[in-house]
């Protein structure tokens, strides 16, 4: 309670100084977790990708054929039975969806009226419960009408309004590439930020896309995404993947076909870095280098000027400290005051330097966050609270804090506990 006491005391005796500290907390605080937010705003979960940081995408499949001494490759989007041998049944994930690899552009429309360009992907049934899109009217389509190939579509918001003029379509019919389809429900619009969910329309994944395969069969346009069990190790599921391939190999060794395998399925990070191709083995070392080099020159930087801050604060308190060594006050004891006093002014400018990037990521998002949706109809929309904020961070910009606390006062703080009180009180006069 007396640290408070003296703590408050000496805030308000140099509110100049505190202030400039805590403005200078905030400014670093600020650039630091306005850098984490847009380079996290892709990965992070969020409705309807609650489980985004925890979802593995496997999509792409190199097949290399020997032929005497020559050899071809080729690689693309794997097709939906290569998918299937290489990702189902694995053990460890609660979910899976099969779904088209990328959205295709569609024309839309009414009988009579003018079309619209429409971005369109193709799901299984599972889809609609690894992902929580919000459903206003009707329902999502099930096994039976993805086996069927039944004409049927869910819609976005705006593509209804766009189309009818109004939201409740459920029963209606659209014309899809001059095919007539049967509306069976509406969406909420989804974000621009998500890269899976953000899409005009569904269709059911039908027998047409099970089967459509190129290149021997192994290529078409089918991607898998799986969902892990809570505390399944990514590697795990990456080690039953490369056994596949092995077992796959061994058959294939026989007609001089090889699958090459390059580290599939991916996590969010490396899709959302989108640094890796279908024949290439993603690296991210050299991103994450220049992301954390980044971070350490936002942390020296500020802590160098916070640190001559309150070495300018400590002399104007030289005969204070020497008063109270002369009284037996022990160095550890200076130390941890000026510690604790210098990590409060740290957390109040954290707090306002966190506040300000969450309100400047809100005002200016569309200068820092790309847009990974394919949809043609939603082209904008503000990120939520809930992709800025988040507890990670909140623990980055806490753990920020206290480096910084470390950085810049430690050394002032131990330099004024070795003051000789005589000298201390000698230098006051």
């Amino acid at each position: 309670m007396d640290y408070i006491r003296q703590i408050t005391y000496e805030m308000k005796t140099q509110r100049m100084m505190t202030w400039v500290s805590v403005g200078g907390t905030a400014l670093s605080i600020f650039l630091v977790m306005a850098f984490f937010m847009a380079d996290q705003v892709r990965i992070v979960g969020v409705s309807p990708e609650s489980d985004r940081d925890r979802i593995l995408t496997g999509e792409n499949i190199s097949v290399r054929i020997v032929n005497g001494k020559d050899s071809t490759s080729s690689s693309g989007a794997a097709s939906y039975e290569t998918c299937r041998k290489l990702y189902g049944g694995l053990d460890g994930i609660e979910k899976i969806s099969y779904m088209s690899a990328w959205p295709e552009t569609y024309n839309a429309g009414l009988p009579g009226r003018k079309s619209v360009p429409v971005s369109v992907r193709h799901t299984d049934e599972a889809f609609w419960s690894l992902y929580e899109l919000r459903f206003l009217y009707g329902q999502p389509y099930d096994e039976a009408s993805c086996e069927s190939g039944e004409r049927i579509v869910v819609i976005s918001r705006s593509l209804a309004r766009s189309l009818f003029q109004e939201e409740d379509v459920v029963g209606r019919d659209i014309l899809l590439q001059h095919v007539p389809y049967r509306v069976i429900g509406v969406i909420e619009d989804v974000s621009p930020m998500m890269r899976t969910t953000g899409t005009d329309l569904f269709l059911p994944l039908g027998p047409k896309e099970r089967t459509e395969t190129g290149y021997n069969g192994f290529m078409g346009n089918v991607q898998a995404q799986l969902l892990p069990v809570a505390g399944v190790d990514e590697e795990s599921i990456k080690r039953q993947v490369e056994s596949r391939y092995a077992t796959i190999n061994s058959t294939l060794g026989k007609e001089g076909k090889r699958f090459i395998y390059h580290g599939q399925p991916y996590n969010a990070e490396i899709v959302a870095s989108e640094s890796y191709g279908s024949n290439t083995t993603p690296d991210l070392s050299d991103k994450r280098a220049g992301r954390y080099m980044v971070y350490i020159v936002m942390t020296l930087l500020p802590a160098i000027n916070l640190g001559s801050m309150t070495r300018s604060r400590l002399r104007h308190r030289v005969s204070e400290i020497g008063v109270r060594r002369a009284f037996g006050a022990r160095r550890v004891s200076i130390v941890m005051q000026i510690l604790v006093e210098n990590f409060i002014i740290t957390i109040l400018g954290g707090i306002v330097g966190l506040v300000l990037s969450i309100v400047f990521m809100l005002v200016f998002y569309g200068t820092f966050f790309p847009t990974d949706s394919a949809s043609m109809l939603v082209n904008e929309m503000a990120p939520s609270f809930e992709m800025l904020f988040t507890w990670k961070a909140f623990g980055i910009a806490l753990a920020f804090c206290f480096v910084l606390n470390l950085l810049s006062a430690t050394l002032p703080a131990w330099r004024a506990s070795r003051i000789q009180p005589a000298v201390a009180i000698a230098k006051a006069r």
